[in-house]
């Protein structure tokens, strides 16, 4: 599936004065995927069809991100992102989910965890913002307040493009994916949005958490790259020591994106983790 025909499959929801884009797929107990900075919805959509063959699976442009409201009117940060992810839900009449998150949408699914406990049911965090293990050194440099004028769009679609490219993948990524992971932020509409996100990005909101991770009481699950260049594997494990009980899969010959790394390996541990058996055939793509 390509990134338009992602984007055509979106819905969108009004929240208060704001909007949030969204695809909805399949049927049955909800999970919520949310992706990271720079990336949008579309991130997911390898995966989302393949868990869809068995679960309602909701995957959300986080606001300013992708095809969601991308106005400078709002607080993007990763507290307010999960309060807005909560909103949303109640919109859907979704009581509770299976929550992931990866890069900043694991930062996204902590907030709600630790603050909106009733909201999720499992979690599953992959090579997730955590502690003081971010921001990167090129979102902090994305969120100069000179980058707005000093840089066209093209020259930031250009910087992101090589950086994703030669950090995020251990392997080539399918023809057309990176370019569709950063298609929103293609225009001046979006670099300007890209670029409130990267100021955006506060490591107090999940430091503030850490003392908060040994009252998680639902299962919880950390996929990790091993191999990741942006994420250390190390803050996975830190995890695993400081959330009780759960289980720490550090996934080989994968980078940051390790949904597309080994997106078998990631299908069958989220599968197995749901309590439910895979089909034979997942259709997860590659």
């Amino acid at each position: 599936m390509n990134w338009r025909d992602w984007q055509a499959r979106q819905a969108v929801v009004e929240l208060g004065d704001r909007f949030l884009s969204y695809v909805d797929l399949g049927e049955g107990r909800p999970v919520v995927l949310l992706h990271g900075i720079p990336t949008w919805g579309f991130l997911w959509s390898g995966l989302a069809p393949a868990l869809a063959l068995k679960h309602r699976v909701l995957v959300p442009d986080l606001l300013g991100y992708g095809y969601s409201d991308r106005r400078d009117a709002f607080d993007r940060s990763v507290a307010r992102q999960a309060e807005a992810v909560d909103a949303w839900m109640d919109r859907l009449g979704v009581k509770d989910a299976v929550v992931v998150g990866h890069d900043v949408g694991g930062g996204v699914a902590l907030h709600l965890a630790v603050r909106f406990p009733q909201r999720v049911d499992r979690l599953c965090l992959m090579d997730s913002v955590c502690y003081d293990a971010w921001p990167g050194e090129l979102m902090i440099q994305l969120g100069h307040h000179g980058v707005v004028k000093k840089l066209s769009a093209e020259a930031v679609y250009r910087l992101l493009k090589v950086a994703a490219k030669r950090g995020g993948f251990a392997k080539a990524p399918p023809d057309g994916l990176v370019e569709g992971l950063l298609a929103p932020y293609a225009t001046e509409v979006g670099k300007v949005s890209l670029v409130r996100n990267a100021v955006a990005l506060n490591t107090n909101h999940t430091q503030e958490l850490a003392p908060r991770l040994g009252q998680l009481s639902v299962p919880v699950l950390i996929l990790w790259g091993e191999d990741d260049a942006f994420l250390s594997s190390k803050y996975g494990e830190r995890l695993a020591w400081d959330i009780p009980g759960a289980k720490y899969v550090k996934v080989p010959d994968a980078r940051h994106f390790v949904m597309w790394d080994a997106p078998h390996v990631v299908a069958t541990e989220l599968y197995r983790f749901l309590g439910v058996e895979a089909p034979e055939e997942t259709g997860v793509a590659r």
